[in-house]
């Protein structure tokens, strides 16, 4: 099968490789998240504002780029191998715009919480941004592990 050329299984396993990084950013940021709670004391502990913050830069820095790869070199690629994998990586293709606009969100929540006009609001838009976004990721993470295990 011409897409198993010794490239294609290079750049499938840094897709891999990416996916198992966004795996471990998801493990810290997620206890972050469930320290914030959604009233004006929550700033007993500054370090969860800086996690987050550094864990939406990373995100937004490298997540796009990755969504572009996967979809060049694996998604277009695995497309070409049946119907159903057609299917699949359509459907992959539209959750990576709906977690980017998720990303978008959530980076817009962490503006929101560094201006801290309303503190309580701000929490809570963060934390049911970021609550959101990580569990429609690290679905997705899995769904493509699971469904492209053979080519990762």
């Amino acid at each position: 099968m011409a897409t198993l050329t010794p490239t294609f299984r290079a750049d499938a396993a840094r897709i891999h490789n990416e996916h198992r990084a966004l795996e471990r950013a998801l493990e810290r940021v997620e206890p972050a998240l469930e320290r914030l709670v959604c009233y004006g004391e929550v700033f007993a502990d500054l370090s969860v504002g800086d996690e987050l913050r550094r864990f939406g830069k990373e995100l937004a820095e490298h997540f796009p780029e990755h969504c572009r790869r996967e979809e060049a070199v694996l998604l277009d690629r695995v497309a070409e191998v049946s119907p159903e994998l057609a299917e699949f990586s359509r459907q992959m293709k539209a959750e990576h715009v709906g977690l980017l606009a998720r990303l978008d969100d959530f980076c817009g929540a962490l503006d929101e919480f560094n201006r801290m006009d309303d503190a309580s609001e701000a929490v809570c838009h963060l934390k049911e941004t970021g609550t959101e976004l990580t569990r429609e990721m690290r679905r997705h993470l899995a769904t493509e592990e699971q469904e492209l295990d053979g080519f990762l």
